[in-house]
């Protein structure tokens, strides 16, 4: 027992979770069932102690009443026995050391089985007996306190009677139109409940209807998928027939613009040589009209050459007859010689 662990009432109340002040209730109601050790001057308690504890939490919280906890308390434990101080020895001629333990329990004194069993169940009557008038003093006290209260608030209520008469009047006309309010929206609930009712079989005759509608679908899935690969496959053959007719005109037509090129390439060449014939052609005509207009200037100077001279011979030919009019008319007069041109001596 020497390397037993000690707890104090604090850190028992830790261990259980429990208040400190329900541990000492326990540990009082209870002392018969708990051993403890006295340390200086204080208690603490042993691993069996704490045993016996955690049993009472379990039984409280199972809803057992005190004096049923004690009952099961004496079938699961031996009841440990108070000690008893002799008269010639007193506590005080013993001297104590801080810390050093001393046991409250007397050594075991050896009793017949049955007196034991009998002094078990006087101490457990005698406990019950305590706990019973400690509640109905308790409960005296309680009753009394509660009199006092009632009549100091029978007092203090009765002044104010009047105003919660009206009050409540004033809640009782609140009350009865919130009822009335609650049974128009009750009714009104009824109704719409009525009415999502009968929306819900609709709702599930709709369901039911599409429920075969879809089995109907998965039924024609196959067919339409057939179909759908079918039509995959003339899709997919008559891209490849449009690709190669794609490529053939494609190519006929690289073929075709070969050829024009290679045409219009030889008729750019033969219409640039016949551009130059021509070039060459009209530098001649050219030439050639030159020469025509020049040798018709020489003729049209050549002619108004031969006109002017034509002309001054006329000239001479009508003086020469207008003198020889006027020689017919008239005496000759004797004139000087001239030389005139043309005129012959």
């Amino acid at each position: 027992m020497g390397t037993e662990k000690k707890y104090s009432v604090i850190e028992l109340a830790e261990l259980l979770g429990v208040p400190r002040t329900t541990i000492n209730d326990w540990l009082s109601k209870y002392s018969i069932y708990i051993d403890f050790t006295v340390q200086g001057k204080r208690r603490v308690y042993t691993d069996s102690s704490l045993a016996v504890l955690k049993e009472i939490s379990g039984l409280r919280n199972s809803g057992m009443s005190s004096v049923d906890i004690e009952a099961e308390l004496a079938k699961r434990h031996p009841v440990r026995a108070e000690p008893e101080l002799p008269e010639a020895a007193p506590s005080s001629s013993v001297p104590q050391k801080d810390g050093e333990k001393v046991s409250h329990s007397s050594p075991p004194v050896a009793q017949d089985p049955a007196a034991k069993k009998e002094n078990e169940f006087q101490l457990i009557a005698q406990r019950q007996s305590e706990e019973l008038g400690k509640v109905i003093g308790e409960t005296f006290q309680n009753m009394a306190l509660r009199m006092e209260e009632l009549e100091r608030l029978n007092r203090a209520q009765n002044s104010r009677t009047k105003v919660w008469m009206g009050a409540t009047a004033f809640v009782m006309v609140l009350l009865l139109t919130g009822a009335y309010f609650s049974y128009k929206q009750v009714m009104l609930f009824s109704r719409a409940n009525t009415e999502l009712k009968q929306e819900a079989v609709d709702t599930n005759q709709q369901l039911q209807m599409l429920h075969r509608q879809s089995i109907e679908l998965v039924a024609g899935t196959k067919g339409f998928r057939d179909n759908i690969a079918l039509l995959e496959k003339q899709l997919k053959e008559q891209q490849e027939t449009f690709e190669k007719n794609i490529n053939s005109v494609k190519q006929n037509f690289e073929k075709v613009q070969q050829e024009h090129q290679s045409r219009l390439s030889a008729e750019r060449e033969k219409n640039s040589a016949l551009l130059k014939m021509k070039e060459a052609e009209l530098a001649l005509e050219k030439e050639k009209f030159a020469a025509e207009r020049l040798k018709f200037l020489r003729d049209m100077e050549r002619m108004s050459s031969d006109n002017e001279n034509i002309v001054n011979e006329l000239k001479k030919k009508i003086e020469e007859q207008k003198t020889d009019e006027k020689k017919a008319v008239s005496p000759p007069v004797p004139a000087k010689p001239e030389n005139t041109p043309g005129t012959v001596k």
